[in-house]
């Protein structure tokens, strides 16, 4: 029964019906999807999505809680259209490991801001989303394709832009409480009053005694408890001014158990903090900002301590932009941009940073034809320490958007992409990977065309697309361990992404007017050369979301399936099944979640290759289930 399902969800994603629901207006009605949604990571100016040349999908913060998932990092794993890896439960970063997200098949290509500014670090280009609670988002935007033009180093094959909530005019509260199995508890209080809106979350997870297996060494991966607390303030002191501020704080704790009976166990204690300051007006828009990440770990064997490490990244720059209207359709975005990264890896290689900064432009043209044509210039500089190399690269870029009419917009782009090699990368020294120093930075370009149709009640986003890059930073894991750094001879994929969804019964005025579909995805082929120059696959071919929903006033229910195939190193396809709903008591919401219903075996990331070097896997937890009560004052 269950391949039966599977296959009908797989259909599903190439049926031409469509739609998302968009939430529920006060008489329960869902309301058909509307195409003036604005984007910001898109232009770095509010824009209409369907009037971009990018395909940009947004995510608001009530989809986020459809997802079931309970941090940012679970939320991307599920939105559809991403491949997601992760090295522990709940999408925790472990001992600088982080769990992360392919864009269209590719690893380590995405670019991941909070509210426009970069938080990933330096050391190794990682960021732990896992410490950001969904309740906190506004939405997330996700970009794909080549973003260096507008936002510099690291934009390889997409932009991930994590927008929090602002302040509302009203005075309101929330209160939250879920429980469930695994000891699993998420508990939650934010208030908003004219100008400023705070937030306060604790989230604790049991221990779990199989998270994966290393089959070469012998042992099982087992997860401590994680205890997790998290604040956010976001302020509004002036017209177009905000003040953001994320800060969360975590310990938990790594256990390895050998089948000899030996045990090792890395205890570690994470903090997070993001501060910027905003100025976004019509015309002008300016940033502060800075993030501060810490990890502190200490090592056990047989319960006698062995080692202590802590290492530090932090970052911190400034951004402006300004917007000319020059008339007869004319328009001219220019800036520049500053970031500041440092890393201090005591244990590794020490302290390192760099700088790095760019000034840009984007020239738009509105033809009375219905076409808008965009054309993108950026001048990237890094600066690396002394006796290393520095970088300069001239990155372009072009897209065209064509109104065929009030329906279709026809859409395609290209651009130049850059990433400079991370401080993990170029000098890491460690049990397990070595740096090389004589990597190149990775280069290449982004060619896409598609297409974005709307009508009363169904949407479609599809677009085809190319990527190709040189020098790609890759491992090298056929020789054992330490593993190496190199650069890949040539890197590519090709495929197709979509956002389809169907609103089907939005003139009828029973139940069934309620219900709406989505899915979203995309197939990829991604190939790359390694040091032998012997073709491999270096991520997930496929990636789909689907989802049903029922949602009106006192009553919502979601139920998705997310699927992962054709996939890297002879991991295991999956297809798992995930429910949310709420229901109104009394003055709140009663509400439920079932991760992974059927109990599937998901295997996150790894390598099961039969003649690999280093054979693993790790998993998630298995079925969740947990059940709450939000109430809002």
């Amino acid at each position: 029964m269950k391949k039966k399902i599977v296959v009908f969800l797989m259909a599903c994603v190439f049926s031409q019906y469509t739609l998302q629901a968009e939430g529920f207006s006060q008489d329960g009605i869902t309301p058909s999807y509307t195409s003036d949604e604005m984007v910001v990571t898109a232009t770095r100016f509010p824009v209409k999505e369907k009037e971009s040349s990018r395909f940009v999908t947004v995510v608001d913060s009530e989809e986020l809680k459809e997802t079931g998932a309970t941090n940012v990092m679970e939320a991307l794993g599920r939105i559809g259209g991403l491949g997601y890896k992760s090295l522990a439960p709940i999408g925790i970063n472990k001992q600088g490991m982080n769990s992360a997200v392919y864009v269209r098949g590719i690893e380590d290509g995405e670019l991941i801001l909070i509210n426009g500014s970069p938080v990933q670090q330096a050391s190794s280009k990682g960021y732990d989303l896992s410490c950001i609670p969904v309740e906190q988002i506004e939405r997330i935007e996700v970009l794909k394709g080549a973003a260096s033009t507008l936002y510099g180093a690291d934009a390889m094959a997409g932009v991930i832009n994590i927008v929090t909530k602002k302040p509302v005019s009203e005075k309101t509260g929330t209160a939250s409480v879920e429980f469930g199995n695994e000891e699993w508890m998420n508990h939650g209080i934010s208030l908003s009053l004219p100008g400023i809106t705070a937030g306060f979350r604790y989230q604790h997870l049991g221990e779990l005694d199989d998270v994966g297996r290393q089959f070469s060494k012998k042992y099982t991966n087992a997860l401590g408890e994680t205890d997790k607390y998290m604040v956010n303030v976001n302020a509004s002191p002036f017209e177009n001014t905000y003040i953001d501020y994320q800060y969360s704080w975590y310990e938990t704790a790594f256990i390895d158990l050998y089948d000899s009976g030996k045990v090792e166990r890395t205890d570690q204690e994470s903090s997070f903090h993001f501060l910027n300051l905003r100025y976004e007006g019509e015309r002008f828009r300016s940033k502060l900002f800075g993030m501060h990440d810490k990890r502190i770990t200490e090592d056990y064997v047989d319960n006698v301590f062995d080692e202590e490490k802590e290492r530090l990244n932090y970052n911190y720059g400034a951004e402006s932009d300004y917007r000319f209207t020059l008339g007869k359709g004319f328009e001219l975005v220019a800036g520049a941009d500053y970031v500041h990264r440092f890393a201090d890896y005591k244990n590794n290689y020490g302290e390192k940073k760099r700088d790095d900064y760019g000034i840009f432009a984007e020239f738009k043209k509105d033809f009375k034809q219905d076409v808008l044509l965009t054309l993108g210039v950026r001048e990237q500089f890094i600066d690396n320490e002394e006796g290393s190399t520095d970088y300069d690269s001239f990155l372009p870029s072009a897209g065209v958007t064509w109104k065929v009419n009030e329906n279709l917009n026809l859409f395609a782009n290209t651009g130049k992409a850059f990433k400079a090699p991370t401080f993990t990368q170029l000098y890491y020294e460690g049990r397990v990977v070595v740096g090389n120093p004589d990597l190149q930075p990775e280069s290449g370009w982004t060619y896409e065309a598609g297409f974005k149709w709307d009508c009363k009640s169904v949407s479609a986003r599809i677009a085809g697309f190319y990527m190709t890059y040189e020098d790609k930073i890759e491992i090298d894991r056929s020789q054992g361990r330490p593993y190496h750094y190199f650069n890949a001879g040539s890197y590519n994929s090709q495929g197709v992404e979509w956002k389809l969804g169907l609103y089907p019964f939005t003139d009828r005025h029973d139940f069934l007017s309620d219900i709406s579909f989505t899915s979203a995805g995309y197939w990829a082929y991604p190939v790359a050369e390694n040091t032998d120059g012997d073709e491999y696959q270096p991520g997930p071919k496929f990636q789909n979301t689907f989802a049903v929903s029922y949602a009106t006033l006192p009553f919502n229910l979601d139920l998705q399936c997310r699927i992962l195939a054709g996939r890297e190193d002879d991991l295991e396809n999956y297809a798992a099944f995930d429910m949310t709903g709420k229901v109104k008591v009394g003055k709140g919401y009663v509400t439920c979640a079932v991760e992974n219903i059927f109990d599937t075996e998901i295997q996150t990331t790894g390598n099961l290759v039969e003649d690999a070097s280093s054979r693993f896997v790790y998993y998630e937890p298995g079925r969740l289930a947990r059940l709450g009560y939000t109430i809002s004052f």
